[in-house]
């Protein structure tokens, strides 16, 4: 009998807790600005980098890419061989120098460029 008295008293118990409206407090916390509203839809209409150009939509416009896809292909087809690529950011290796001019040379040499890149 004491046990079945224990255990409905602590399964009120957590019920009790589990009721509570704010358990830490955050209500006792009220926020203030350092900015005026004038301020913050000022911000708003500038671009968030200083030097950085935008379309109308305020979304960062970027040049298009100067590296061939047969580079990138032939590039990545050797960091696949020597065993450098990592799917997910898991097992990421930096390569050694030797290999990043492998890989380097491969991307030069499907393009039809002759030497090392840098």
């Amino acid at each position: 009998m004491k046990q079945y008295f224990a255990l409905a008293s602590l399964l009120v118990s957590v019920a009790v807790h589990a009721n509570d409206i704010d358990p830490f407090n955050f209500e006792r916390e009220h926020f203030s600005s350092s900015m005026t509203r004038a301020q913050v839809l000022a911000r708003e209409q500038q671009p968030y980098l200083v030097g950085i150009d935008t379309d109308t939509a305020g979304r960062v416009v970027t040049d298009p890419t100067v590296t061939p896809r047969a580079e990138v292909a032939a590039e990545t087809v050797e960091a696949s061989r020597l065993g450098l690529n990592a799917w997910g950011g898991h097992d990421a290796r930096m390569g050694t120098p030797w290999q990043e001019d492998e890989v380097h040379s491969a991307g030069a040499h499907a393009v039809g460029r002759t030497g090392t890149t840098s």
